[in-house]
């Protein structure tokens, strides 16, 4: 896969040097450099992909909805925890209408709206000249790694694509069209809310200095409001109280949302001409050879950046294959309705299915108090580790010491799983998770 990354980027690159003399009068010049723009940020993203366990936590609501539980993370217990309703939605239907996988369809629908960001920003700096608009899908295209690398299955290229719809609607003129975008934006991420606000302004201050109407930032208020007060008014209902504030989104979506707008910025303003009077007509700087030289220049950062990141990409596949396969064991071994403590780690928590209701203890071994942080009392099985350990570890976290006894397993192959068992069931658990011939308990020395 690397060596097809740096195929396509020298497709990608002899095209464009080929074909920029008629990029601005040949609508097929164009459109062969976007199409190679788009491979290389498809392959880009399929070479360093990894889903963060973040994101994860999504994936187990949208698997309860799209199995008919609700909006919900542990069954029975409604939690306001999501600041990117929209994409949840999103991640949800593929599952609900033909029971597709919900990672693999989060993760193909991420590509896709990064994929879309490279049209929006050809499309977004196209309006200042054609060959603009290149420059800004090639500058996208490389930055879209941002978009992929430990990002993979996320809200942030949604969330991306929509504030460059939305700049694209205000500026040619559509504010109730920006003000849906903006409203899209602010469900997608809480953080959205400064965007939607800097579109009012916009308008605001184009209507004083009456460049434009009045309808301008009445109409983009109307289109934001005609989602967002739902949306609110449904919140308030499921979860029985009104948002009391916007929750922090988990991952940032920052690096390639300013390298987007950055790539638009640079574009544009490589398009324009100097308003000096000269004797001789002036090329404008886009028009010249060194400018996409300098585009695929910055474009191929993308490609040692993917090599270099290519261990740590090995490492987290790795890993997060061996989280899967622990959750299946634990999903296929213990009976439904059994509360379990995965740490906090949500890629276990979702493989080990619906069924199970997670929770986790607070409090010590000193006083003796335990706090469910869910309503199903205390776990019967704790998971300190989601994957597997190189040796055997036969410690236990002070806080569950006294009422949990260490199990260790091994796995042929891959090394040591530690478990904490409630001690007054350590017997049962022990029989239920036995008979997997790939998982071996050994006891602790």
């Amino acid at each position: 896969m690397p060596g097809a990354l740096v195929a396509a980027w020298l497709a990608l690159a002899g095209v464009v040097t080929a074909a920029w003399p008629r990029v601005a009068t040949l609508r097929a010049s164009r459109g062969w450099i976007l199409v190679l723009a788009l491979v290389f940020a498809l392959v880009l993203q399929l070479v360093v992909a990894t889903v963060p366990d973040d994101a994860f936590v999504t994936f187990r609501y949208a698997r309860n909805m799209a199995e008919g539980y609700g909006a919900v993370y542990t069954i029975g217990e409604r939690t306001q925890g999501l600041p990117n309703f929209l994409w949840l939605v999103l991640v949800t239907l593929p599952g609900a209408l033909f029971g597709a996988d919900v990672v693999t369809g989060a993760v193909v629908l991420g590509i896709a709206c990064a994929l879309g960001c490279v049209v929006v920003a050809y499309l977004l700096a196209k309006r200042c000249t054609t060959t603009t608009g290149v420059l800004a899908a090639l500058l996208t295209a490389g930055a879209s790694l941002l978009a992929a690398h430990g990002l993979a299955g996320t809200e942030t290229p949604l969330f991306v694509l929509l504030v460059l719809a939305g700049c694209l609607a205000l500026v040619t003129g559509h504010p109730l069209v920006a003000g849906v975008l903006a409203a899209l934006a602010v469900m997608t991420r809480s953080d959205g809310v400064v965007f939607a606000l800097l579109g009012e302004v916009w308008l605001l201050t184009a209507a004083v200095r009456r460049r434009s109407s009045w309808w301008g930032p009445a109409g983009y208020l109307l289109g934001a409001l005609v989602f967002l007060v739902p949306w609110w008014a449904w919140e308030a209902t499921y979860y029985g109280h009104a948002r009391s504030g916007w929750p922090a989104s988990s991952h940032l979506p920052y690096g390639f949302l300013l390298c987007a707008l950055a790539a638009v910025g640079a574009a544009v303003a490589s398009g324009r001409t100097s308003n000096r009077p000269s004797p001789r007509p002036r090329r404008r700087l886009a028009e010249r050879r060194v400018v996409p030289a300098v585009a695929l220049v910055l474009c191929a950062v993308s490609v040692p950046a993917a090599f270099a990141a290519q261990q740590v990409v090995h490492v987290d596949r790795q890993r997060m294959a061996q989280t899967t396969e622990i959750g299946h064991w634990l999903r296929d071994r213990l009976p439904s309705g059994s509360n379990i403590d995965t740490f906090g780690n949500a890629a276990l928590a979702y493989r080990a299915g619906s069924r199970m209701m997670i929770t986790g203890v607070t409090g010590s071994a000193r006083d003796d108090e335990y706090a469910p942080v869910a309503l199903f009392g205390l776990p019967v099985l704790a998971a300190p580790l989601a994957w597997y350990s190189p040796a055997q570890d036969c410690g236990i976290a002070e806080k569950y010491a006294q009422r949990y006894e260490v199990a260790t397993f091994q796995r042929t192959g891959l090394g040591w799983l530690t478990l904490y068992l409630r001690a007054d069931s350590e017997s049962r658990l022990l029989s239920q998770l036995s008979g997997d011939e790939r998982l071996t308990y050994v006891p602790c020395p």
